[in-house]
């Protein structure tokens, strides 16, 4: 696929080229989370055997932010907002011009009919209907390779063996303590 779209690798190099000018990409992320470093390293890695460079920026957490609100960015770590948030608000975000999402959308040629679609799936009664523009909206931007699902963070509870069993909620912020039935001494 790089070899058709020019991206060739020189003689005695590691990285492809196309017209004289590296591949070379930048992979922003928040520079204290230790997993979202780790998985940039591996991504970097990875890359580099394909013959492609990437440039760690590890910044704190405000600049990566500011970076998906303007598009400074040519690869980002993003997180899905999860229930009950998903699909829906999530996918209305990618409309509005301060999200990573819709900064990651400008190049597609589809764009506006993702927009559009977007909109008629927010406003439909019909389950089939929702069902089949979730479907078209999401191929058309798995087609386009715009996200690259990698991970999913897992809940994790410490607490002490007299709260029994620790209940999880479906929204990773709260806590279900209605459900924490004590264990008796």
């Amino acid at each position: 696929m790089l070899e058709k779209a020019g991206w060739t690798l020189p003689a005695g190099k590691d990285i492809r080229e196309k017209n004289g000018q590296p591949l070379r990409i930048e992979l922003s992320f928040i520079g204290t989370d230790a997993l979202s470093k780790s998985m940039a390293e591996i991504i970097q890695a990875d890359m580099r055997q394909i013959g492609a460079d990437v440039s760690l920026i590890g910044e704190e957490e405000s600049s990566i932010y500011a970076r998906q609100r303007d598009g400074r960015f040519g690869m980002i770590f993003h997180r899905t907002w999860g229930a009950p948030y998903d699909p829906h608000a999530f996918l209305s975000s990618m409309r509005v011009p301060s999200h990573a999402d819709f900064q990651a959308q400008q190049g597609l040629a589809d764009k506006p009919l993702i927009d559009k679609e977007i909109g008629e799936v927010l406003a439909t009664h019909d389950e089939t209907q929702r069902q089949a523009l979730y479907r078209d909206i999401l191929t058309r931007l798995h087609d386009e390779a715009v996200y690259l699902p990698i991970s999913y963070i897992s809940m994790m509870v410490v607490s002490k063996p007299e709260l029994g069993n620790i209940p999880y909620a479906p929204i990773a912020t709260e806590i279900p303590f209605e459900q924490i039935k004590p264990v008796k001494p």
